[in-house]
Formats: structure tokens, C-alpha cells, sequence
């Protein structure tokens, strides 16, 4: 990865529609986000995924072999995360 990635963290977010205060994070190192980005394809002007991307359900079995997070909480929209290392 280029120096562009330093001090980046990268994460699986779950929101929930119905209770704002319902979340889970389970984080993504370097070398999951490469993985991911053939399974969630980033806009091509965001090829590390600094941006949210939603990850869809049919792509869950492939997330989950990646990330081994286990099965999606059927109450959450999940999305792919960044945000600058403290």
C-alpha cells in the first residue's frame, strides 16, 4: 500500500434503521480491505475504500471468508468504514 494508507482504520460497521444506538464495528486490516475490494468493488477514484461502501447480504459469504465475523445480524445494514487512527 502506498504512505496514503498510514494512520487509517478500517471497519465493518452495523447500523441498525430502528434504534440509533444499536451499532457493532469489527475491524479490517490492510491486507482484508485488498481482499475486499474484489468482493466490494470502491468507486475507481477510491481504491483503498476510504469512502462507506454498503455491503449487501449475497455478499456476505464472501465478506465472512475474508473477515471471519460470522453471519450478519438480520437487524443491521452493514457498510464498509475508514477514519483516521488516533
Amino acid at each position: 500500500m502506498s504512505s496514503e494508507d498510514q494512520g487509517v482504520v478500517w471497519s465493518l460497521q452495523g447500523f441498525s434503521k430502528a434504534d440509533e444506538f444499536l451499532r457493532t464495528e469489527f475491524p479490517i486490516s490492510r491486507e482484508q480491505i485488498r481482499q475486499l475490494r474484489e468482493v466490494i468493488k470502491p468507486d475507481p477514484d477510491d481504491p483503498w475504500m476510504y469512502l462507506c461502501y454498503d455491503v449487501p447480504l449475497e455478499a456476505w459469504p464472501a465478506v465472512d471468508a475474508i473477515l471471519h465475523c460470522g453471519p450478519p445480524d438480520p437487524g443491521l445494514d452493514y457498510q464498509t468504514g475508514a477514519y483516521a487512527a488516533e
